[in-house]
């Protein structure tokens, strides 16, 4: 039951913090949205800062698993892999712009200047996706811009999911990563 509701709070402070950013999040907004007592919170958190940290964490445990199930990772060639993961991102652009803000970006955005151990929780998750394509993109480009990119499509990535906050929906973003998959394939176009 205890680590039912410690996933019940990192469950309620992602989405509370996607919604009403780190600083206007109070403990209690992360309780009442987990269905839990502040005492629960506190059994489980001795701060709002910890809970954060642990629920990014929690998110890219999560987001791992998500990505794992996408299939973006089954075509043969690298630079398919890397189409199919922008394909991904692209088709996670539905509903209301909280059920697919990223949690760590949201968080990274608001605190990398004043929280810095919650701000490189959160760093790590976003740079692990980085990594992850720059194998497929080293192997299908070569190794000395594989780095670059990888962290270009990340950083488009998360300004699509700013551009979808500011306009409230998805066409923004969606016509970003479109041109950020149009471009890919440019550059990753295979002999043949």
């Amino acid at each position: 039951m205890e680590e039912n509701s410690r996933d019940r709070l990192l469950s309620a402070a992602i989405d509370v913090i996607r919604v009403k950013g780190y600083a206007a999040t109070r403990v209690d907004d992360i309780a009442a949205a987990a269905g839990v007592t502040k005492g629960s919170f506190f059994h489980h958190f001795a701060t709002k800062e910890a809970c954060a940290r642990a629920a990014a964490i929690y998110w890219a445990a999560q987001s791992e698993t998500v990505f794992a199930g996408s299939g973006h990772r089954n075509p043969d060639s690298p630079a398919a892999r890397v189409l199919a993961y922008v394909d991904f991102r692209i088709s996670l652009l539905a509903g209301p712009v909280a059920t697919y803000a990223c949690y760590v970006g949201t968080v990274l955005q608001e605190v990398h200047d004043t929280h810095p151990e919650l701000a490189a929780d959160s760093a790590a998750s976003l740079l692990a996706q980085a990594a992850m394509l720059e194998e497929d993109l080293a192997a299908a480009l070569g190794a000395d811009e594989a780095h670059d990119l990888a962290i270009h499509i990340e950083a488009t990535i998360q300004g699509s999911l700013l551009i979808a906050k500011a306009e409230a929906g998805t066409q923004g973003a969606r016509s970003s990563l479109g041109h950020l998959r149009h471009y890919l394939e440019l550059r990753l176009k295979e002999p043949g």
